[in-house]
């Protein structure tokens, strides 16, 4: 080989060598990556204000999500479709129900064709509060608000509002309890941490999921980009569950979207569920 042709070969060698080198840098990761920079509202809290709604919506299930659409077809056709567990932790995806309320949540299930008692039909279609977190995971939007040293969430169904104040308030008295819970907030960086207790029992899902009112939820509501958040819920119920576990959902920002007021009457049908079906 000719002493130029040697040259040039070496050189694009080297090259070769120190593009691999750079790329396995970038896959194993020189670092984490840098948190979304949000805007700032007057108080310091990051600004996350507008329409969100789970990318994922629905609460027939919570180890298979499916929407209100899909729980439809699965009945006209029989097939059963999947989707992975909303929960994370147990990393099976199942709720660990203490034995009696394992087959309280069974008794309670999801099964129009066969109801017979009050506790065979879901809340959410009798018009009344679907709680927290449930209604982080359903189909419907709902709004964020940012006042000073406070967050508050509006919902289109069931004229459902929370207000978390972040002043660090002591909660209310034990023996008040309310269908959203009292919930105090702090941030932590880009994520709303928020203590909530004081529930009133409350359904999950359609098939019979449930907490009582000694439930206490953490949530965790991280503001991954300008459209993307992650909600996470621990709930840790002693009296139901054997251990806590948490949910997560990915809610994504409807900027063109309007929050109107919903009108519900016990019966009716949802029309999300056609709107599913057209997707």
């Amino acid at each position: 080989m000719r002493t130029g042709q040697l040259i040039v070969a070496l050189g694009i060698g080297v090259l070769l060598s120190t593009a691999a080198s750079v790329d396995a840098q970038g896959q194993r990761g020189a670092g984490p990556a840098r948190p979304w920079p949000p805007q700032r509202l007057s108080d310091g809290q990051p600004d996350v204000q507008g329409i969100w709604a789970a990318a994922n919506g629905g609460s027939v299930s919570l180890t298979n999500p499916i929407s209100g659409g899909e729980d439809l077809d699965r009945r006209v056709t029989g097939v059963e479709p999947r989707r992975p567990s909303r929960i994370i932790d147990p990393p099976d995806g199942q709720v660990p129900y203490q034995p009696w309320a394992a087959a309280k949540q069974k008794q309670q299930g999801y099964d129009y064709d066969h109801a017979s008692r009050p506790e065979h039909i879901d809340p959410q279609h009798r018009c009344l509060l679907s709680g927290i977190p449930r209604l982080y995971t359903i189909v419907p939007a709902f709004k964020i608000i940012q006042a000073p040293g406070q967050v508050i969430f509006v919902w289109d169904e069931y004229h459902a509002y929370r207000v978390i104040p972040l002043d660090g308030r002591p909660h209310v008295a034990p023996s008040v309890k309310l269908w959203m819970g009292d919930g105090r907030g702090h941030w932590e960086g880009n994520t709303l941490v928020v203590d909530t207790t004081n529930v009133r029992g409350a359904r999950l899902t359609y098939i019979g999921d449930f907490h009582s009112e000694n439930a206490h939820v953490t949530e965790r509501f991280t503001f991954v980009d300008a459209d993307t958040m992650n909600y996470e819920a621990t709930v840790d119920d002693p009296t139901v569950f054997t251990r806590p576990w948490t949910l997560r959902v990915v809610e994504k920002r409807r900027p063109d979207q309007e929050v109107w007021e919903s009108a519900c009457w016990e019966g009716n049908v949802n029309p999300d569920t056609f709107l599913d079906k057209a997707k």
